[in-house]
């Protein structure tokens, strides 16, 4: 995985705001979570890292890479400005985020470690999706170049005008060689 790019602060995380503090904020489960702010770009990095050592976050996409564990990265950092009520709404509400994530990662490793044959047939699925979904786009971009290599020969074309193969240049899109999330699995193509 490419290292996390870090901000203009020079840190993971941190952002400078228009009255001169600094906003830390980690994503969790896909959102964007509010960690506070804080005087210090340093004091932000450190709420940072200790979130992302609640989500178990590798080292290497921590700040301070050299803390050793969370209770030494809680005792370093500080607790964030909280200049107005919905500041410290903002902060409740994502805490409580931090503390659902934090209990869904822990169900979800001891559920991994519990159900390794699951894990593996998911995988198996996945990996077998991915190519199928690679052959099919190949396929398709195949037959797409081979209509436009005929449509190019013009006269010359050897396909006669009312040949299927001509509607591939119609029928294939570029949005169709980008796999949607949402798309249905179907193996039967």
């Amino acid at each position: 995985m490419a290292p996390r790019r870090r901000s203009n602060t020079g840190f993971i995380g941190v952002r400078l705001r228009p009255a001169g503090h600094f906003a830390a904020e980690i994503t969790a489960g896909g959102t964007r979570v509010w960690l506070g702010t804080f005087y210090t770009k340093e004091a932000a990095a450190r709420a940072y890292d200790v979130a992302a050592w609640r989500f178990g976050r590798p080292r290497h996409e921590m700040n301070f890479p050299e803390v050793r564990s969370l209770t030494e990265a809680q005792s370093l950092s500080t607790e964030p400005l909280l200049r107005s009520q919905g500041e410290a709404r903002r902060y409740r509400s994502g805490q409580r985020r931090i503390d659902t994530t934090e209990a869904d990662e822990q169900f979800m490793a001891q559920w991994r470690r519990d159900h390794p044959g699951a894990v593996e047939a998911e995988r198996a699925f996945w990996k077998d999706k991915q190519t199928y979904m690679r052959e099919r786009r190949a396929g398709k971009r195949q037959r797409k170049a081979e209509v436009e290599a005929e449509y190019a020969k013009g006269e010359a074309s050897t396909w006669g005008e009312d040949d299927e193969r001509w509607s591939w240049n119609l029928t294939t899109t570029a949005s169709e060689d980008t796999p949607s999330e949402d798309e249905d699995f179907d193996f039967s193509d």
